[in-house]
């Protein structure tokens, strides 16, 4: 913000704290409550930690006595984070996480006993972000989450990271391969033939992955004819 001499002081700092009023209201406002849905067979467990919830900014938008229809719950409500605490999570459980991980992925906080090794990795390949070997405590419980969803940031952001990297790679590949065939069947060199994906690219606007797969279907298929006709 610019100084402007033609306004008196005390109509300048009056303007400044407007500024800063209005900037504080739309960093309050615009922010929503974070939406979770608490699965939980504790009943009264499950009142105290949803009222220990919305005291701490979150909103419970749904409390589950059970994993029943977990997955269509999910699909349903589309919650930012599920808690879960259940004496005895099962298999079935980690199946719908891990449908819900593999297509719409959310953290999930998971308080359990069950201290086996193997089912706690099965939790883990499935989508949970945190597994806690306690019971919830509604006192501990937003510091919980609050690391669940600084985890599931990060990971999420290597996740994209590598899928990125992988594009990229094969995106490589095919311009290369596409690149080889230009080379081969036309005579030109390397640099030529990069030029001429390029102007492909433009041309019919494709993206130069695209023009060069292509180039391949195409320059490909006429290959293999040519190697058929010479072995007859």
């Amino acid at each position: 913000m610019i100084y402007d001499p033609g306004l008196s002081l005390c109509s300048y700092v009056s303007h400044v704290k407007f500024l800063l009023q209005l900037a504080y209201l739309i960093m309050t406002t615009s922010k929503d409550p974070i939406r979770i849905m608490l699965v939980d067979d504790h009943p009264e467990r499950s009142a105290s930690v949803e009222e220990k919830l919305k005291a701490s900014g979150f909103e419970v938008i749904s409390r589950l006595p059970s994993a029943a229809g977990l997955l269509f719950q999910i699909e349903q409500l589309q919650p930012d984070l599920v808690l879960i605490d259940l004496q005895s999570p099962g298999r079935d459980v980690l199946e719908s996480l891990s449908v819900v991980n593999s297509y719409n992925p959310k953290p999930v906080v998971m308080f359990s006993s069950e201290d086996d090794p193997d089912f706690i990795e099965e939790a883990v390949d499935a989508g949970v972000t945190a597994y806690m070997m306690e019971e919830l405590n509604p006192q501990r419980v937003k510091p919980v989450i609050d690391l669940a969803i600084a985890q599931f940031k990060s990971y999420q952001s290597l996740r994209q990271a590598l899928d990125d990297a992988r594009t990229k790679l094969a995106s490589h590949s095919v311009i290369e391969e596409a690149k080889q065939l230009l080379m081969a069947q036309h005579g030109i060199n390397e640099d030529k033939a990069h030029k001429t994906l390029r102007t492909l690219s433009m041309d019919s606007n494709m993206s130069l992955p695209e023009a060069a797969r292509s180039v391949i279907k195409i320059l490909g298929g006429t290959r293999g004819k040519g190697k058929d006709n010479a072995e007859d």
